[in-house]
C-alpha cells in the first residue's frame, strides 16, 4: 500500500461519522431555554451565522443539484436566521433597528407568499 492510499484510507469519512457530526451541529443550533452568559449567546450566534454562510456559499457554487434540494437548503438558511433572531431576542440585545429589519423581512416574505398564489 502506498503512502497516498494509506492517508486516503485513514481520512475517509464514513456515513456514521457524518451522522454523528450532524447530531452535534443540530444540538448547537437548538435553542433550549434562557442563557445566562452573553458570551455563550454570542458564540452560538456566530456559529449559526457561519453555518448559514457556508450553506449560502454551497448554493452559489451550485453543488446542490435539483431545485428541490436548493429550496430545502434555502428554507434551512431561513430557519437558521430565525434561530439567530430568537437568540438575539432571548439575550435582550435586540435594538429597534434590528426589530425593524426583521419586520421588513417578514413583510417581504408574506408579500411574496400572497403573490405566488
Amino acid at each position: 500500500m502506498t503512502t497516498l492510499q494509506a492517508v486516503k484510507k485513514t481520512n475517509q469519512i464514513d456515513n456514521e461519522e457524518l451522522h454523528e457530526i450532524t447530531k452535534i451541529m443540530f444540538d448547537s443550533f437548538f435553542i433550549n431555554g434562557e442563557y445566562k452568559s452573553q458570551s455563550y449567546v454570542a458564540k452560538k450566534e456566530q456559529l449559526i451565522d457561519s453555518f448559514s454562510t457556508f450553506i449560502q456559499q454551497y448554493l452559489k457554487l451550485n453543488f446542490s443539484g435539483s431545485k428541490e434540494k436548493k429550496l430545502r437548503l434555502m428554507k434551512f438558511v431561513a430557519k437558521l436566521n430565525m434561530q439567530k433572531e430568537l437568540l438575539e431576542l432571548a439575550s435582550g440585545e435586540t435594538n429597534l433597528k434590528d426589530i425593524e429589519k426583521a419586520g421588513q423581512r417578514l413583510g417581504k416574505k408574506s408579500q411574496s407568499a400572497f403573490e405566488s398564489k
